[in-house]
């Protein structure tokens, strides 16, 4: 008979040998991409400023928020002074816009349900430095400190794309002013949306997406109870009084601008409130991401719906294997206690990293007419832990 020490130190053994083989088979995912090149995803030429956002077009609705662009400064500071988080940043708070490369392409960023402007910090910040001015804005009604799930699931569908158009009138209005600091910055020629979540929905509607309550009863009337999708349809009577029908597609149009020539939807939340219909009206260039284990907006609801019917030529999904639904949010203080901030199976830097380079090249492919970003999204390198696809030719 052995002795029980022995036992003791086999049994050790035995554990510590099903943890590393576990931590192994994690690996992959939390390490993905890592020895493989992500030219997007480097800091781009332009040192990035910011400066504070308020827009007061409609007395009733004053937003508040921020604005990246390409600087003249290199100086890094921290948004710890600015209540959004104790991180470092690239940006230098209010440094002077760098002019040589104006005027700039605008993407505008719309946060999650229940998060703020500054939420992906880590992405308006690289675009800026790849000569982006990006704007956000918290959606009042919805922001940290400021959210009623219903009120906002109702008032919500009408005001977040309503805050778009906002956004670039404000930006219309600056660039116009010679007294301002971003007088002739701006191009609007060359205008991206982009949102995470609730913002996903956001962006699609910028760009034209429609309502469709007929395909969400239909949805509805199979869904689970407590499907946060079906909470949407106390929305109708309030819409139909401020929306106008598209008796062609049987949807109701949402406020949008014809010049949005991109968007990237982040984790996109219901996709049935728009249908195939109401998603067919988007036909601009659409890139799509999500985690495959999101339990916030599910891919299967949402993600992928929205990928295989917006009705764009070119379009890109990415789905990064295991991730969750904050994957595409810095998880700061402020979002820290957020189910899933920090994802369980990556790594935070390579996830924001691959983010990057996507994006990055989408935006740069679709606004800039970068030919070399268009081959990353035509053939992309392939990525252990990532799934893609595109219709980009």
């Amino acid at each position: 008979m052995r002795h029980k020490s022995t036992l003791c130190l086999e049994r050790r053994v035995l554990i510590l040998g099903f943890l590393l083989s576990a931590l192994l088979l994690w690996q992959p995912l939390r390490s993905a991409a890592q020895s493989d090149s992500l030219p997007y995803a480097q800091i781009g030429q332009y040192a990035v400023g910011v400066q504070r956002l308020r827009i007061e077009g409609d007395p009733s609705r004053v937003l508040t928020g921020f604005l990246w662009y390409p600087a003249q400064a290199d100086e890094r500071l921290a948004y710890a002074d600015y209540g959004y988080g104790k991180r470092s940043a690239l940006a230098r708070f209010e440094a002077p816009p760098e002019r040589s490369g104006a005027p700039y392409p605008l993407i505008i960023f719309s946060h999650g349900y229940g998060s703020h402007a500054a939420q992906s910090v880590f992405l308006t910040e690289q675009l800026a430095s790849h000569g982006f001015i990006v704007l956000a804005v918290n959606h009042n009604g919805s922001t940290r400190g400021d959210t009623d799930a219903q009120t906002s699931l109702t008032l919500g569908w009408y005001w977040r794309p309503r805050d778009v158009l906002s956004q670039i009138a404000w930006a219309e209005a600056v660039n116009a002013d010679p007294q301002s600091a971003f007088y002739g910055l701006f191009d609007f020629a060359r205008i991206g949306v982009s949102g995470h979540s609730y913002g996903g929905y956001t962006a699609l509607a910028a760009a034209g997406a429609q309502l469709d309550f007929k395909a969400l009863s239909a949805y509805c009337a199979q869904a689970s109870r407590l499907d946060l999708a079906c909470l949407a349809r106390d929305a109708e009577p309030f819409l139909s009084q401020v929306l106008v029908r598209d008796a062609k597609r049987g949807t109701w149009r949402v406020p949008h601008d014809e010049r949005v020539a991109a968007v990237l939807a982040l984790a996109p939340f219901n996709a049935p409130i728009m249908g195939a219909q109401g998603l067919a009206a988007v036909n601009v260039p659409t890139f799509v991401m999500v985690g495959t284990a999101d339990s916030v907006t599910p891919p299967e609801r949402d993600a992928y719906p929205i990928y295989e019917q917006v009705g764009a030529a070119h379009k890109a999904l990415l789905s990064l294997e295991g991730a969750e639904h904050m994957i595409f949010s810095d998880c700061i203080p402020l979002l820290a206690t957020l189910p899933h901030c920090n994802d369980a199976v990556w790594e935070a830097a390579r996830a924001q990293a691959i983010i990057k380079h996507f994006a990055m090249a989408f935006f740069s492919a679709t606004l800039k007419g970068d030919s070399t970003a268009r081959q990353v999204l035509n053939t992309p390198a392939v990525f252990e832990g990532l799934r893609y696809q595109s219709t980009f030719r």
